[in-house]
């Protein structure tokens, strides 16, 4: 497979798995990845990664950090 074609579709996994990237470009990293085994296995370990941080991490913010964030909202409801 092209390297420099890797490089950029592996660039562009965080996006990708994000929902952060244009249709025209997750079709194009959507076909690489079903042509490269090497893309496709580093796609499929950020993808379990990901999936394991957002299930088992959990933090708490301070309860200074979420009052400021609330009185923000409510702040900019007002205006």
């Amino acid at each position: 497979m092209d390297k420099e074609r890797c490089v950029r579709a592996l660039s562009r996994v965080h996006s990708y798995l994000d929902g952060e990237i244009r249709a025209m470009r997750r079709v194009r990293i959507r076909l690489h990845l079903r042509k490269c085994l090497n893309c496709e296995r580093a796609y499929e370990f950020e993808q379990r990664l990901m999936r394991f941080v957002r299930e088992r991490i959990r933090v708490e913010a301070p309860p200074e950090v979420v009052e400021r964030i609330r009185t923000s909202i409510r702040d900019l409801r007002r205006h």
